[in-house]
Formats: structure tokens, sequence, C-alpha cells
């Protein structure tokens, strides 16, 4: 049996075991630490053979290079490893669809009683504001024009907005959305910010934003 092989096998049957114990709730790293640094060795020794290519987002997850020992020290990474090997194209990124394309977000505005639209883009490092008072390049998370146009109009959004925003353009590159899929999942955000609008206190409030 060539080396390769040896390893593609040992490398299978140390992934299947660690993945069985943790799926019957019996891992222990401390009981199980030479199955797992076994695991780990293999796939850095395999990897030198290979020369596999990974998803860009699993480097950055790992935060060091393939290269190294220690991005292996991982389940996902090795997983990676053994479908490449399996499919030279199993970790191709996807194509990023949606980069340059202008996007809207309907959101409602009780200063106003009604609708507005607000224009985007997603351009290459986040968004573009477009036709509004205060447009601009913003980062991924939307800041600074989004939140200051949401500000300037006394408009109440969840806190937690600038993550989703920020999500939404990773997972558009990392899984290449198309422009339907990032557009409905504006809508799902401008429905959000909206539903807080909408429930925003009312009575001796209304005097306070």
């Amino acid at each position: 049996m060539e080396k390769k092989d040896k390893l593609v096998s040992d490398l299978t049957n140390s992934l299947n075991q660690i993945k069985s114990l943790i799926n019957e709730h019996q891992w222990d790293i401390n009981k199980n630490r030479e199955l797992w640094n076994k695991m780990v060795d293999d796939a850095s020794e395999l990897h030198k053979l290979v020369k596999p290519t990974h998803h860009k987002y699993m480097i950055q997850n790992r935060r060091v290079s393939p290269d190294e020992r220690e991005f292996y020290n991982h389940i996902h990474p090795v997983e990676d490893l053994l479908r490449f090997i399996k499919d030279p194209h199993a970790n191709d990124d996807p194509e990023d669809q949606t980069i340059n394309h202008e996007f809207e977000i309907k959101i409602y505005s009780r200063r106003w009683e009604h609708d507005d639209i607000y224009h985007i883009k997603r351009i290459e490092d986040g968004w573009e504001v477009l036709h509004l008072t205060l447009s601009g390049v913003c980062d991924k998370s939307g800041r600074p024009y989004i939140f200051e146009n949401l500000r300037q109009d006394s408009i109440n959004y969840p806190e937690a907005l600038p993550g989703y925003l920020e999500w939404l353009w990773e997972k558009s590159a990392e899984t290449g959305l198309t422009h339907e899929q990032v557009q409905l999942s504006l809508n799902e955000l401008g429905n959000w910010i909206s539903a807080c609008e909408k429930t925003s206190p009312t009575g001796i409030w209304e005097t306070y934003k």
C-alpha cells in the first residue's frame, strides 16, 4: 500500500472513531489524546503529499496556515482534506455573485408615517448607501451611513442589526448567494427594523424620539 493510501485509510479510521465517540457522548480528550494526535499528525503529513485547497472561510476560522500542523487540530479541516482527496474541486469557493449589485431596504418611519426606501450597493469590502442625504461607503456591518440615516429619521432599530448585516455580507461571499437571495434577506431585515419602529413606546415617549 502506498504511503498516501495508508495515510488516507488511517486518517479516515481515526476520524470515524472520534466522531463516533463524540456522537455517543463518550469523548474525553484526556483518555483519547493518542487517537486525536494520530489524526492531526496523519492529516498534516497527508497535506504535504496532496497539497489540498481549503475553503477561504476555513483558513480564516483556523487562523493558521494549512501548512502548519495546528491547522488540522480540528475535525472540520480534516473532513475537508478527505473530501479534497475524493474530489479536487470539493473545497472550491463559490463565485461571489452580487458584488456591485444594488438592493433596497424598505423601512417604516413613524416620523413620516410611511415606508422609506434605502438604496444600498454591495461592494468589495462592505456596503454603499445610495440616493440618501447621508450617502457613502460603509463597512460590512453598515457603519456609518446606514445607521446615520436611521438616526437622522429617529428610527428605532434592533441593537444586533450591524452583526446581521455583516453576517449577510460574509455569507453572500462564502456561499455565492444570488441577487434574489440577498434581496429577500434584506427584506427580512427591513421588516425587523420596521417592526421595532412600529412598536416604539407612545404617549409621553413620542417627544423623546
